[in-house]
C-alpha cells in the first residue's frame, strides 16, 4: 500500500497526524531534525511523548488499543523506541472491519492484511423531499422500509461474516450502532470506530484496516 499520512488540526491547539506503522522511524528521525534534536522521550498512560531541544512535543499513540508496551519501549535512542513500536504495530494480527453508510456496507476480516472472507452490498434509500401532506407521508414510510430491509441485510451480513469468527479487534466505520444492535451480535465488541467513511467497498476493508493500527501523533506547534 503506499504510503500516505493525514494532518488536521487538533482540539485545544497543535496538529494531529496519521502515520502508517513502517514510517514511524523516519517519521521520528525527521522530527528530530527540523527540531534541534530531541531533549527527552517518555512512555505515560497510553502515550509515547518527545520532546525536542526547541521546544516542540510529540505525543504517540497507538491508534488500534490503548496503552504502548513501556516495558521495552523506551530505548535510549528515540528512533530504535520507534522501530520497536512499528514492529509492534505489525506483528501478525486478524482484525475485522465493518464499514457503513445510508444502505451500503462492507464488511471483512483481514489476516496479514488479506482479505480472508466478507460481504459487501449497496441498498437504495431515497433521500429527503420537500413534498408535503400524504406525498410527504406515503415517500417517509418507503424510506423508512427500504432502510430496514438495508439494515437487516446488513445485519444478516455481519452475522455471517464475523458471528462465530475468531479476530484480534474490530474497527468500524459509519453509523454501525444499528447493525450492531441485533442480539446475535451482541458479543461485537469496536476497538477502534472512525466517525465517517466512503462508500463501502470490498478494497476499502484493506484500507480501514491499515489505518486503525497507525499512530496518531499530536504536535503541540
Amino acid at each position: 500500500m503506499a504510503s500516505t499520512s493525514r494532518l488536521r488540526p487538533a482540539s485545544g491547539g497543535g496538529r494531529i497526524v496519521e502515520i502508517e506503522p513502517d514510517r514511524l522511524p523516519r517519521w521520528v528521525a525527521n522530527f528530530s531534525a527540523r527540531n534541534g534534536g530531541i531533549a527527552r522521550h517518555h512512555a505515560e498512560g497510553d502515550a509515547w511523548t518527545i520532546e525536542s531541544n526547541e521546544g516542540t512535543s510529540a505525543s504517540v499513540v497507538w491508534t488500534l488499543a490503548d496503552g504502548l508496551p513501556a516495558g521495552w519501549l523506551l530505548d535510549d535512542d528515540p528512533v530504535k523506541a520507534a522501530e520497536h513500536l512499528r514492529d509492534y504495530a505489525l506483528e501478525p494480527r486478524r482484525i475485522a472491519v465493518l464499514l457503513a453508510r445510508k444502505g451500503a456496507y462492507s464488511v471483512g476480516i483481514l489476516a496479514d492484511g488479506r482479505i480472508t472472507a466478507s460481504k459487501t452490498d449497496t441498498a437504495y434509500v431515497q433521500g429527503t423531499t420537500k413534498a408535503g401532506g400524504q406525498s410527504q407521508q406515503r415517500f417517509a414510510r418507503r424510506r423508512e422500509g427500504q432502510a430496514k430491509a438495508a439494515e437487516k441485510r446488513a445485519r444478516d451480513a455481519v452475522f455471517a461474516v464475523l458471528g462465530d469468527a475468531a479476530f484480534d479487534a474490530l474497527v468500524t466505520a459509519g453509523p454501525v450502532d444499528g447493525i450492531l444492535e441485533d442480539p446475535r451480535l451482541a458479543r461485537l465488541k469496536t476497538a477502534v470506530h472512525f466517525g465517517d467513511t466512503a462508500e463501502p467497498r470490498q478494497a476499502l476493508l484493506t484500507e480501514t484496516a491499515y489505518r486503525a493500527i497507525a499512530f496518531r501523533i499530536r504536535l503541540s506547534a
